[in-house]
């Protein structure tokens, strides 16, 4: 089945986009696309990929370019989170994004959700422990046509990015929607996340 235009000119902009997350660690697949068509010199949205095609052509570019890499990077990152979890285990903890997926690549932050009304209970919790802290925000889609912006903190372990959004209780079980499927995001905790680290 042959390609029309259109049809090829939104997959380079995904294999482009794809190639942008991959080396900048960008976890906007959004802003990658809009990245990837200025580069390619494409004005037309309409002719976007999706974000599910974007994420096709990311695993197809680390297959083919990282794969032995990236599978460490994904390793490593995961420890990493592991024990971030750990040192946060009273708040719930579950890891989402590109660590989980297995699509992270040496760029990526580690995304981890934790659960309180309270967050200023959290920076303190983490001043306690000695851990440098700098807050900032975070938006996610909670409902197809609805986007909320919530409290996050980010700090540095080894020369890794983490990012923990705070999420209030009712989120532990409603889960936020995953900017690709526009399906209830995919989230792990501390006992998924160590069996992905033992089965890799």
């Amino acid at each position: 089945m042959r390609l029309t235009t259109g049809d090829r000119i939104r997959k380079n902009i995904a294999h482009e986009a794809a190639k942008l997350v991959a080396q900048e660690g960008l976890e906007d697949f959004l802003l990658a696309k809009k990245k990837a068509a200025q580069k390619l010199n494409v004005r037309n949205k309409r002719l976007l990929p999706s974000n599910s095609e974007v994420e096709l052509a990311l695993i197809e570019y680390q297959s083919l370019f990282h794969n032995e890499k990236q599978q460490q990077i994904v390793f490593e990152f995961r420890k990493t989170a592991h024990r971030a979890m750990e040192l946060l285990e009273e708040y719930n903890p579950l890891l989402a994004g590109s660590v989980l997926s297995g699509t992270a690549s040496e760029n990526s932050e580690i995304i981890i959700h934790i659960f309180s009304d309270s967050p200023e209970v959290i920076s303190l919790y983490l001043e306690k422990k000695g851990i440098p802290i700098s807050l900032c925000e975070r938006r996610l889609r909670i409902e197809k046509k609805n986007h909320a912006y919530f409290t996050a903190l980010k700090f540095i372990a080894g020369n890794i990015n983490i990012v923990l959004i705070i999420l209030p209780h009712t989120f532990q079980r409603n889960a936020p929607l995953d900017p690709i499927t526009q399906r209830p995001m995919n989230r792990a905790t501390l006992i998924d996340v160590k069996r992905l680290i033992d089965d890799q």
